[in-house]
């Protein structure tokens, strides 16, 4: 059973630990040797331009954190994340409300957590971050207080240091949450080995002495440094035979193609240069994903309440932002499979002889859903990157098999099996993988700890999820076209809308929530729906 976004009332489940489409063109054949060609069209902001071609050879890890919005607000309890959403009708217009927690990056924002204090003067010893030496007196924020300092009918802010009122706007409330030694507060989590990282709305962490943590450097507003391809690029010969689809931090839309023959890899730039990788021998593809940041950019401003003191260190940068990976997938009975090998690979640029060298290598696998189709439900899939720059994707070595490639230790391995198939999954902290599974069971897997818990059961199968950096919330679509929003933390679900078609759903750095189709099912149009601009 799932809640409405139409009556906002929260549930929270939490629990213990309970990756030629087959019409007759990919039937087998190739050597593996095929030649992988990338062309590059040219494009002004439509759909029409000029082509030129150049050929290559081809452990209480729950954070907790509530943040108030302006028409709803809901407080957390010590242990567990509590947030409020936003109410979106997707066959129209707005959005309205919103945020949640996420996770880690330098970044930007119009309201910055910097108490930080000073020794000297009348005051004496007065340098935890949440203090400040003022007319020779400490005064010390409610940031870092537990239990909240604040009164029954207020909240400690950890963005400002202010009590609020529990429906106040920019305002990150909530509970302290154990983490070894340590107390993980709003916009934080723990990260399974005593310490406390940052989730979206913040992208840095602040400790008192006695271990005390609350996110720094939170964001009240969406910054949006780009826009991706427009609606009408995004339907054009970019999207043609699509089957998968991501953004980049810089807007760039990848995707692959599901279809009879060779499959392919293309990027459309905003100005709409469109970049083709043909994939090698007669494999079909599944997903791509992208590594990018996990929180958006945040402001290095002061708010208005500080007296200057010195903001708090940036962390440090992520690195590989901006690679890509696909899945290369074929059912057991469609004969494309034996070689070259299924699995995942990578896409190597300036390789001019393979630029999509596998570096999981899989069996063929099948399972009965999400999408009800033999070739769309075939091999790898869950596909995506931890800020590690480790690959992640499930059902590579048999079906509810978790398998990783490490690419600066070149080395593969499978982690742990999951009670069942996996369909779905995104990162969601430095330390989290959200993981959906065939059923709708939605699993929290710390890359630390090499655990998973269950975290939610979404009611169907989960065909896609992807995390918003602003919110720290992660949508869903489900087989019976639902499209759910998930507090990734809590496991918090509230229903969001309806997709048109069988497809997918993935969040792009400007702030829409595109609806995909997998073509070679439904071909039908993409769409897309503002997601909250601001909390």
């Amino acid at each position: 059973m799932r809640t409405s976004m139409k009556f906002k009332v929260w549930w929270t489940i939490a629990g213990a630990l309970a990756l030629g489409a087959c019409n007759g063109g990919d039937d087998g054949g190739g050597d593996g040797t095929a030649t992988s060609t990338a062309s590059t069209t040219a494009g002004t902001g439509s759909t029409s331009a000029s082509t030129t071609s150049a050929s290559t050879t081809a452990s209480s890890e729950t954070g907790t954190g509530t943040a108030s919005a302006s028409d709803s607000g809901t407080t957390g309890t010590t242990g567990t994340s509590t947030a409020t959403t936003a109410t979106t009708d997707p066959t129209g217009t707005g959005t309205t409300g919103t945020t949640g927690t996420g996770t880690t990056d330098p970044g930007t924002t119009d309201a910055t957590t910097a108490v930080t204090g000073t020794t000297g003067g009348g005051c004496g010893v007065c340098n935890e971050p949440n203090q400040e030496c003022i007319n020779d007196v400490c005064v010390t924020s409610c940031q870092g207080q537990d239990p909240d300092p604040c009164g029954p009918n207020q909240a400690c802010d950890v963005i400002s240091g202010e009590c609020k009122d529990l429906d106040a706007t920019c305002s990150l409330a909530g509970g302290y949450t154990a983490c070894d030694g340590k107390k993980c507060g709003p916009g934080t989590v723990c990260d399974g080995l005593g310490q406390c990282v940052a989730i979206a709305p913040c992208a840095g962490v602040e400790c008192t002495g006695g271990g005390e943590c609350w996110g720094a450097l939170c964001s009240c507003t969406r910054k949006v440094e780009c826009e991706e391809p427009s609606l009408q690029l995004m339907n054009g010969p970019f999207s043609v035979e699509m089957g998968g689809l991501d953004f980049a931090d810089d807007c760039n839309a990848w995707m692959v193609t599901l279809r009879s023959g060779p499959d392919y890899l293309r990027r459309l730039t905003p100005m709409g240069t469109l970049t083709t990788w043909t994939g090698v021998s007669n494999l079909n593809m599944g997903e791509v994903r992208v590594l990018k940041r996990l929180t958006v950019p945040q402001a290095k401003e002061l708010p208005p309440w500080t007296l200057d003191p010195p903001v708090p260190p940036e962390p440090q940068p992520v690195m590989g932002l901006g690679e890509v990976a696909i899945t290369y997938t074929c059912c057991p009975t469609c004969g494309c499979q034996a070689n070259p090998p299924q699995g995942v690979a990578r896409l190597v640029e300036e390789d001019m002889v393979n630029p999509l060298p596998i570096v999981i290598v899989a069996k063929a696998t099948q399972g009965n859903g999400p999408f009800g189709n033999t070739a769309a439900d075939a091999g790898p899939h869950g596909l995506t990157w931890g800020e590690d720059r480790v690959l992640y994707v499930g059902n590579s070595t048999d079906n509810g098999d978790w398998n990783t490639a490490d690419l600066d230790k070149m080395q593969q391995a499978k982690i742990l099996t999951f009670p069942s198939r996996v369909t779905a999954a995104a990162p969601v902290s430095p330390a989290h993988i959200v993981v959906g599974l065939i059923g709708g069971d939605i699993m929290l897997y710390n890359v630390n700890t090499q655990q998973a818990d269950f975290l939610a059961d979404a009611g169907d199968d989960i065909t896609s999820l992807s995390h918003d950096s602003f919110t720290g919330m992660v949508y869903g679509g489900l087989r019976n076209l639902d499209i759910i929003e998930l507090h990734p933390f809590s496991g918090d679900i509230v229903d969001y809308g309806k997709m048109p078609a069988k497809g997918r759903v993935a969040v792009s750095p400007s702030g829409k929530l595109w609806f995909y189709p997998i073509k070679y099912i439904n071909n039908v149009p993409l769409q897309n729906w503002p997601l909250p601009a601001s909390f």
